[in-house]
């Protein structure tokens, strides 16, 4: 696993206008409306951004597990969670107007990092990516040093931690009893200490400017 690496520390990111959450795969969201606690991905009070396409493969299909929580969460709160537009969602829906046309299995993970590559984050601004694909690290490489990648595990635990939630493992336990079996991936600990300490600061709400 790589390491993360830059100038990331809890001054540069106590300010909650410093930091955006971007979702960028589909089971994140899948797990939290399976556990109804979607709403947890708005307790750090942060942007929230959701690709275009990732946003699709979580509600596109109808019956799909929390695929209308997701969407009456999104409607709930759209002026806080933002789906991004993406060319690559665009390109792919009028491929597959085609006749024989074979939908792209990566769509969601190209849409990404189009995302990650070309969101406008101000200066000095960083972006937490919740991702629960074994192959995300990919997406840190395109801005090392203001990407940083968590699971939903590590973030769930972080907000216990920070005591925004009662319990991580409640919450992995009742997506279970729904039918969902998510991972619990730690990423969280090949961070380095400055940014687990900023990370914390941020999801603890901990948004005073520093001294």
């Amino acid at each position: 696993m790589s390491r993360a690496r830059g100038p990331f520390s809890s001054r540069d990111c106590v300010m909650a206008a410093k930091v955006t959450l971007i979702v960028t795969d589909a089971p994140p969201l899948i797990t939290l409306a399976a556990a109804q606690s979607l709403d947890y991905l708005l307790y750090p009070d942060l942007p929230v951004i959701v690709p275009d396409a990732v946003f699709y493969e979580a509600t596109g299909t109808a019956g799909k597990l929390g695929a209308q929580e997701i969407l009456d969460w999104y409607r709930a709160h759209a002026d806080r969670v933002r789906i991004e537009p993406t060319q690559t969602f665009q390109n792919e829906m009028i491929l597959r107007e085609n006749a024989g046309y074979r939908p792209a299995r990566d769509l969601g993970e190209r849409a990404a990092v189009e995302v990650v590559r070309n969101y406008p984050l101000p200066d000095q601004a960083r972006a937490l990516l919740l991702s629960d694909d074994r192959d995300a690290e990919r997406l840190v490489i395109v801005d090392p040093d203001r990407l940083i990648l968590l699971t939903t595990w590590d973030y769930l635990r972080q907000l216990e931690e920070a005591q925004r939630i009662q319990s991580a493992d409640a919450v992995i336990e009742a997506a279970q009893q729904a039918g969902r079996n998510p991972p619990k991936r730690d990423l969280w600990s090949g961070h380095d200490p400055e940014i687990r300490d900023a990370v914390r600061a941020v999801l603890s709400g901990d948004h005073s400017p520093a001294s």
